[in-house]
């Protein structure tokens, strides 16, 4: 690189990091492994990609473009960022607090309430949830979601099962736009304690408010467990256009009905896909609708059960979602590697079908952005869509020589080899560090949320559980 391209690349990311992005400035990120999630662009062991303004402009084994800024992608897979349909962000300050799960039933005591202390329905919803400020919203939401851009998810609906107020709205969404990610903002009513009751008669203000210029990076929709009752949803939904992203329950709805009376248009993301029928599968399936599994939580919590073949068999290929980071960090690489495992597992026990290396990365990123509402912008370097890219770094000794880029991204790499990360085209990670971004601040707002939070519902939190 000559010393006038270096100089020019020191602009654009002193820029970037301002949170400026001068939309006439190209990119080219040169002479990496590209992997482009797009059958009719194809992937390339040595390839560049062109980025122009917030748009990919050019994949091929080499692109000519004396006019942009260069970033050399030797020894890393240049790709598309991942998307997650389904994270509870707020929960951010509380992250791996529930190291095993507890039934139900089990007898605990924690502030003199009978308590399954590790259970997450009740830790989450009726012990934590109630005790939430806005400023605690904030602070959890904005530190899980740049633990999602750190790990190279670049798009994240985030699944607000919290809104106790309007201020914790507001808290939510101003983290979700302060974040940097793509994001959809989820938004639902709290599960348990007291609450203003402002959902979903907020919904309306929310989006006026912080949604009504079409194109942004970020959106909103609903959320609702699928045991809701949907009569105040559906007028809301279809006034302001809106999907939906339902949790577990879904499978006592009447599906086939809200389908033929309009209800639902198959812009709905299910979130889990456990145990519906297969007749309820098919009808949500036929009708363009959308589907998450878990692989983590659903292993944890869930009787080991992934739904993931059950949805393809009939047709259609799920996303991955991290779901709560209660109890997982945020990693969509621990999430492929746990779906591979899996399946590989049952593989060999019944002779089932395990999805193969590609399928899983299709998940997690081009199936991902699908149950984002973002299929058309975002999960796979095609050109005319958004520049949300990451690269992976294949220098380090667990990664190098790369052999199969496609192992080496869903067996081998971690977060730690998330080199850089675009979002619309901008630098928001540049050689392992988050640009623009006051860590020791995030930090310290979430270490405050931490101590109130444990402090309000006396939970009995150690460092080292010896327990276990």
């Amino acid at each position: 690189m000559s010393t006038s391209d270096g100089r020019r690349l020191e602009a654009l990311l002193r820029d970037h990091a301002a949170g400026r992005s001068d939309g006439a400035r190209r990119i080219l990120l040169r002479g990496g492994s590209v992997l482009s999630m797009d059958e009719a662009v194809g992937d390339f062991a040595v390839g560049d990609v062109l980025i122009d303004g917030d748009r990919i402009a050019e994949v091929a084994p080499s692109v000519l473009a004396p006019d942009a800024v260069v970033v050399d992608a030797r020894d890393h897979i240049v790709m598309p960022g991942f998307c997650d349909p389904h994270i509870h962000a707020w929960e951010g300050a509380l992250g791996r607090i529930i190291p095993e799960n507890v039934p139900q039933d089990t007898e605990d005591a924690i502030g003199g309430a009978p308590l399954s202390g590790r259970s997450y329905m009740y830790a989450a919803h009726r012990a934590f949830a109630p005790a939430c400020r806005p400023e605690d919203v904030y602070a959890g939401t904005l530190n899980t979601l740049l633990a999602a851009l750190n790990g190279g998810i670049t798009t994240v609906v985030d699944n607000m099962h919290n809104a106790r107020s309007p201020e914790h709205s507001d808290a939510g969404v101003e983290a979700l736009l302060a974040s940097g990610v793509r994001g959809v903002h989820a938004v639902g009513r709290p599960r348990a304690g007291a609450w203003a009751e402002s959902f979903p008669s907020d919904v309306r203000r929310l989006r006026d408010q912080y949604f009504a210029g079409a194109g942004e990076l970020c959106s909103m929709r609903l959320y609702a467990p699928g045991f809701d009752d949907l009569t105040d949803l559906l007028p809301i939904r279809k006034e302001l256009d809106l999907w939906f992203s339902f949790d577990s329950g879904i499978e006592k709805q009447d599906l086939r009905k809200l389908y033929y009376d309009g209800s639902f248009d198959g812009r709905e993301a299910i979130n889990h896909g456990n145990f519906l029928s297969a007749e309820q599968r098919q009808v949500v399936i036929d009708n363009g609708a959308q589907v998450n599994v878990c692989p983590r939580i659903e292993t944890q919590f869930r009787f080991g059960r992934v739904p993931y073949n059950e949805w393809v068999e009939q047709g259609l290929r799920p996303g991955l979602s991290n779901d709560n980071p209660m109890t997982f960090a945020i990693d969509m690489f621990a999430e492929m590697r746990a779906l591979h495992l899996v399946h590989r597992v049952d593989a060999h026990r019944d002779g089932s079908a395990s999805p193969t290396l590609r399928e899983i990365l299709e998940s997690a990123t081009r199936k991902g952005a699908d149950n984002c509402g973002v299929g058309d912008v975002t999960g796979s370097l095609t050109p005319g869509k958004k520049a949300d890219v990451i690269l992976v770094d294949t220098t380090a000794p667990h990664l190098f020589p790369r052999n199969n880029v496609l192992a080496t991204v869903v067996q081998g790499a971690g977060v730690e080899s998330v080199d850089t990360v675009l979002v619309n085209g901008r630098v928001v990670k540049w050689q392992g560090r988050l640009l623009g971004v006051d860590l020791a601040e995030v930090r310290r707002r979430v270490q405050a949320s931490h101590d109130h939070l444990l402090s309000a519902v006396n939970w009995p939190h150690a460092a080292v559980d010896f327990d276990d």
